[in-house]
């Protein structure tokens, strides 16, 4: 009950559904999903570690906002964890199963590439299958834990703050390099290298843009 609790709350807080000055009551939760207020209190307690809430007691419970420590803090994950889960898969996974989720990554991001006006949820969602298929199978699961949490906080950062994502091609065709690299046996540094490349690239053209943007 406490997982679900957590789902449904993380869902709703990561995609916007809940504003940032909102206070959550734990009766209010509890009345409508129908349950106790004890795997609420769980569930609360959970997403307060993972950053997504503050609680002050006597005060209220609320939902963090977005801001530029926040966003620096994902990236700066980011760029030193990612290449280490792609390292630690192409170790760790067998290869034609590599391979084989690899090429049918790589044909999902050449279909949408292919698609005009694009729908962010269907982006999102390849997009989102390319990142977590390292974060599932680095067969490290601390490293799986820690950068589902870090996942989760860059999701709402996009839906906070990118309403069209102008970057979206040339993020498919970065996403696409580095399957290549992979596909093709380069050396790790190369790998590595692309993955960096790609996460600064987001970066960079997402502080460029900071003044259209409201935080």
């Amino acid at each position: 009950m406490k997982t679900m609790t957590y789902d449904y709350l993380k869902e709703m807080i990561i995609n916007n559904k809940i504003p940032a000055s909102e206070n959550l009551n734990e009766r209010t939760i509890a009345k409508e999903l129908n349950i106790s207020t004890t795997p609420v209190k769980e569930a609360l307690l959970r997403l307060e570690l993972e950053n997504h809430i503050q609680i002050f007691p006597r005060r209220g419970i609320y939902i963090k906002e977005v801001n530029l420590k926040l966003i620096k803090d994902v990236f700066q994950a980011r760029m030193k964890l990612e290449p280490v889960l792609i390292e630690l898969t192409i170790q760790s996974m067998e290869k034609k199963l590599l391979l084989k989720n690899l090429l049918n990554l790589k044909k999902d991001f050449t279909d949408i590439s292919r698609v005009k006006n694009l729908d962010v949820d269907i982006f999102d969602k390849v997009y989102e299958s390319f990142r977590y298929f390292f974060t599932n199978n680095c067969n490290n699961l601390y490293l799986t834990k820690q950068m589902n949490v870090v996942y989760d906080h860059l999701h709402r950062i996009r839906r906070s703050l990118y309403k069209e994502d102008h970057r979206r091609l040339e993020g498919i065709g970065e996403s696409i390099e580095i399957i290549d690299s992979i596909i093709n046996e380069s050396p790790i540094e190369i790998t590595r290298s692309l993955s960096v490349k790609h996460i600064e690239n987001a970066q960079s053209d997402f502080f460029s843009n900071l003044d259209n943007l409201k935080i």
